[in-house]
Formats: C-alpha cells, structure tokens, sequence
C-alpha cells in the first residue's frame, strides 16, 4: 500500500509553527499526509496554548490529515502511538505515552502531540526531543523534560523522522480502516498512566482517583475512591505513584 503520510515532505529551517504553515496550505490545495518538519520553530505551541520550546535538536513537525471526523479525540492517541513506535525503532529506548498526549522517558517529558481541528482537516504537531541541549530549553521546563538522547537512545534526527513519518503512517492507515480499536490496544500497552492513582485537572475540576482504562472513545476512566468513574476527554494527569519499568 502507497504510503499516504510523508508522500509530500516540505523542509524549512527556522519557522514560527509548522502548524501554522500547514494550516495555511491546507487551504491552498495541499494533499492528505503532507508533512512540514522545521530545524526550530519560534513560536511552537503545546496545548491550551502552552509555549513549546523548539530550538535546533529535536523533531518538530506537522501532519495534514482527513480524517472521517477532524474532532475526533482518538486521532492524538492513534498519532501517538506511532510516534512511540518510531521513536523506539530509531532510537533504541523504551518511550512510554501518558494520558492525554505526552510521550516520555524514564520519567521525563520528552515529546508531544498537538491535534488542531480545521473542518474537514485535522492539523496534527509533533514534537520530539532528540538531542536538544537542556540549556536551550526554558528554566521551567527543564526539571521536567527528557531527550532520547539524555536517555540512551541514538540520537538522530533524520532517522527518527523517517521512522516516526513510517509508523505515524501505518497506524493512521489502520484508524481508517476501522482498526482503530487495535491501534488503541496498543497505546493502552505503552500506557504508564493507566493503573495508577492519579489526580487530573479538568478545567476547573480536580479528580482523583486510579486510571483504570481509555475507553474505546478514548476517555480515560478513573475510578473515584467512592467506587464511582468519571469519564474524561481531555485535562492535566499527575500520576501519584512511581512508574512502573517497562
């Protein structure tokens, strides 16, 4: 099967947001699947309109893609795991997910992902710490934040973007053709939030409980110390105990 993500690749150097450029192409006739991976980005963004730092080092870029429904909150999981997958396969190391959109290792933050919905696309931002040099990162987040490299992975940016671009594609192939349930198995499998007493912040609400599971619409269940479950599709998850090996 052809490849449908990274059939169209577009390099730049220095960038405010690819997901901003690919925004606009999208407008402009650009195909499903186009990629826009920048050396740095200027002015990158984390959810809720979070800064994400992006100097030269790391893998920062966007995926144009149709999906059936540009809303649906599957779509960053699904991208997820192929971004957890790739980052493996090139780098050698165990990166994990954590609820909603964080990837990590041993215990750090070293990437995530961004689903921008623009009706009938959905703009998908990647983030990657490959090798970036912890002094170029903001003092806030460096307590917090890993790379692939700091954690014994090959660092390599080019090969870490082919093997993101591959697994990124075969996973979003496998959501469209209604195996999106599988592709949630996996992400459930390289999950370290799940089984976990956590407390999450939902907008104004502070839930705490154990993350029992994602469901198959990809809220993530946690039970309440009452017995009871709350559903949510989107918050701030601190997991309280240490993280299991994987």
């Amino acid at each position: 099967m052809r490849a449908r993500v990274g059939a169209t690749l577009l390099r730049v150097d220095r960038i405010g947001s690819t997901n901003d450029l690919l925004r606009a192409l999208s407008a402009g006739g650009a195909l499903e699947g186009t990629v826009v991976v920048a050396r740095e980005q200027t002015a990158g963004r984390g959810r809720l309109g979070r800064v994400w730092a992006s100097p030269p080092g790391g893998l920062w870029l966007s995926v144009l893609l149709r999906p059936d429904d540009p809303t649906d909150p599957r779509l960053g999981l699904v991208v997820a795991v192929g971004v957890a997958e790739g980052a493996r396969r090139a780098s050698g190391v165990s990166v994990v997910l954590k609820w909603p959109n964080d990837l990590m290792l041993n215990g750090r933050k070293v990437g995530g992902i961004l689903v921008e919905s623009l009706p009938p696309w959905a703009v998908v931002g990647i983030g990657l710490n490959v090798d970036v040099d912890p002094a170029r990162l903001p003092a806030r987040v460096r307590p917090y934040a890993g790379s692939l490299a700091a954690g014994g992975g090959r660092a390599a940016v080019e090969r870490t973007l082919a093997a993101v671009v591959q697994h990124v594609d075969e996973v979003y192939a496998a959501y469209r053709c209604g195996a999106a349930g599988a592709v949630l198995s996996r992400w459930r499998d390289l999950c370290v939030t799940l089984g976990r007493p956590v407390v999450v912040r939902a907008g104004a609400r502070t839930i705490e409980g154990v993350a029992e599971t994602v469901d198959a619409q990809g809220a993530l269940l946690v039970r309440r110390s009452d017995g009871s479950v709350t559903r949510l599709l989107g918050g701030d998850v601190t997991v309280l105990s240490e993280q299991r090996g994987r």
